[in-house]
């Protein structure tokens, strides 16, 4: 599984603006702010991280704000 690690290639790698736009119920203005944040909104993570792991790729929790799980340390 191929990993993505900034916002601009999760978009264009779902299908660009418009597409992303589409995917989660946002105005191309919202997605084209995210570009330039280079951060999502959380409440986006599901779907998008759905769509890519349709597509065989990832991306970081933290490009959403969400907090990455870690290894327990004994």
């Amino acid at each position: 599984m191929a990993r993505l690690n900034t916002t601009d290639e999760v978009i264009d790698r779902l299908g660009g603006t418009a597409a992303v736009a589409a995917l989660t119920g946002r105005g191309v203005t919202s997605v084209c702010n995210w570009r330039a944040e280079d951060r999502f909104p959380a409440n986006t993570y599901l779907v998008m991280t759905t769509a890519l792991r349709r597509k065989r790729l990832s991306a970081p929790a933290e490009l959403w704000s969400q907090v990455a799980p870690r290894m327990a340390v004994a």
